[in-house]
């Protein structure tokens, strides 16, 4: 008996040891677990630290870009100053030199009855249905005839089955299938009608827009011929002029050097020489007379075709 009691303590102790030596075990871990947690608590130290340096950063990059872009539009400005400093020099040599003065503002009452014409031609096509807008009416009866198409083409099928589960044996394999095709072709043939329905009549809607349109541009087609044959003359005759006074060195107005400059440039000369024969069609057009202002001030309401043309001119003028 204290021979198996003092096995049971011997046991007893050696499980001791065993807790201890873990238990010891544990304890170094958690001292290492408390040093992650200290390094851990550096590191997002750093973190945060780097953070706010960053953000330093980004408001220095920011207030310097806005410096760089003051800066610029500062360059910009001296330089559209010394530029129109610069042509004003080259117009007094020119008028000191003896160069002939160029006259782009002497109209020929053909020309203005050219204007005329073309401003006319160009209303009566602004009453058509732009291209946009005729092609969504054709895609609306695109979607509708393609809704008919689908919903006869499972009306036939509906037909095709009924005709096989009326002349063939129900325990046939055609007859199964031929009910599985009824109710799915059906229930297709149902809902692409209903879907034909709610487009029927935006398609009948476009379908007349489309007649009325087609109607209106073969009854104005003329007109809007005449138009464009015109606009085509009127900018041939005034490119004609401007071409003149460039080959012969001519001192331009100044209403036309503030926009475009007194030569044109070396590169994009095409270019220029479209945008200047279109300024020049303008105040033809509409009786600009303006020494300074090269179109004159904006319509104070909105007249379609002027409006647009003014605002898109204006726009392309500051590319020179």
């Amino acid at each position: 008996m204290s021979d198996d009691y003092g096995y049971q303590v011997r046991r007893l102790e050696s499980r001791t040891g065993g807790v201890e030596s873990e238990l010891h075990s544990l304890r170094s871990k958690l001292g290492e677990l408390e040093d992650l947690d200290y390094e851990l608590s550096d590191i997002r130290g750093d973190v945060r630290r780097l953070e706010d340096d960053l953000s330093t950063v980004r408001t220095e990059l920011t207030e310097l870009d806005d410096d760089v872009r003051g800066d610029i539009q500062d360059t910009e400005q001296a330089l559209k100053r010394l530029t129109g400093r610069v042509q004003v020099l080259e117009a007094h040599l020119l008028a000191a030199g003896g160069a002939p003065l160029a006259d782009l503002d002497t109209i020929d009452p053909e020309w203005m009855k050219l204007a005329r014409t073309a401003s006319h031609g160009w209303n009566v096509r602004s009453g058509l249905l732009p291209g946009h807008q005729r092609e969504a009416h054709r895609l609306n009866i695109r979607h509708y005839e393609g809704a008919v198409e689908e919903r006869d083409e499972h009306r036939d099928k509906v037909v095709e089955a009924a005709g096989i589960l009326a002349s063939q044996p129900r325990t046939s394999r055609e007859f199964k299938q031929a009910v599985m095709d009824f109710g799915m072709s059906r229930t297709l043939a149902e809902s692409h009608g209903q879907r034909a329905q709610k487009l029927a009549g935006p398609a009948q809607a476009a379908q007349a827009a489309l007649a009325q349109d087609d109607t209106l541009r073969q009854a104005k087609a003329s007109l809007i011929e005449q138009g464009d044959k015109a606009e085509r003359k009127l900018n041939w005759l005034l490119r004609g002029r401007l071409a003149d006074a460039i080959r012969v060195r001519a001192l331009l107005p100044m209403w036309f050097v503030t926009v475009l400059g007194p030569v044109p440039p070396a590169h994009k000369t095409q270019e220029w020489m479209d945008h200047a024969t279109q300024v020049l069609a303008y105040r033809v057009t509409y009786g600009i007379t303006d020494q300074a202002v090269a179109l004159g001030a904006a319509p104070d309401e909105y007249v379609p075709r002027r409006t647009e043309w003014h605002r898109d001119l204006t726009k392309d003028l500051r590319r020179w």
